[in-house]
């Protein structure tokens, strides 16, 4: 993921998100994406616009690796991500008239612009949660001098800037003949970097 800075200003976090994220098409939008993005527009009975559809579309296709799905340790992740999915499209289809009756505290269109970046934030920082954006170096212990690996994983500002944020020691580099470019260097890392993330995640969002 290359770095990028969402302009947090009228509509422009959400253009510049689109410009950046959004690479298919729909018509190229493999089978599980098209049918999560179906269901999601069936909900819709509104006036249906390019903007609408691209929306749709980010909140649809997470871009994981299929070997995210297999893995058993994100189940409970991807359970809460689906959750996310449903409430965030929920929001974006509510009509004016349903946010005034249910007291959302939101008396004018910048209100609405600021939530759904709000959301579309929250968004990105699950998916980092599920498949973290990491990097594993090479360190040395200050006091034993005994060189050892690292995992640094990067996560989202309130700006929307991507910045590293968490480290967690992996091993002795000993450990694994590959050095950082080990395989299982990077599996053990993710183990032990995802349960920090989705920690810092609930912190902020699940209260």
């Amino acid at each position: 993921m290359e770095e990028f800075n969402l302009i947090l200003a009228g509509s422009g976090i959400i253009h510049g998100l689109l410009l950046l994220l959004l690479q298919p098409t729909e018509e190229t939008m493999n089978e599980t994406v098209q049918k999560e993005y179906d269901g999601f527009m069936k909900l819709w009975e509104g006036k249906t616009s390019h903007r609408t559809k691209e929306i749709i579309q980010f909140i649809a296709d997470d871009k994981f690796d299929e070997k995210i799905y297999k893995e058993s340790l994100n189940w409970t992740y991807l359970s809460t991500l689906k959750n996310l999915k449903e409430e965030f499209v929920s929001f974006y289809f509510k009509k004016l008239k349903d946010l005034e009756n249910e007291n959302l505290d939101m008396d004018s269109i910048a209100d609405l612009d600021t939530r759904i970046s709000e959301y579309v934030i929250q968004l990105m920082r699950l998916r980092l949660v599920i498949q973290p954006d990491v990097k594993i170096s090479r360190n040395k212990h200050p006091r034993t001098t005994h060189s050892y690996l690292a995992i640094k994983a990067y996560w989202i500002s309130d700006s929307g800037k991507r910045e590293r944020k968490f480290t967690k020691s992996v091993g002795r580099i000993e450990n694994y003949p590959q050095k950082e470019k080990d395989p299982q260097a990077l599996a053990d890392g993710i183990k032990l970097i995802q349960p920090v993330l989705f920690e810092n995640y609930q912190e902020i969002y699940i209260t």
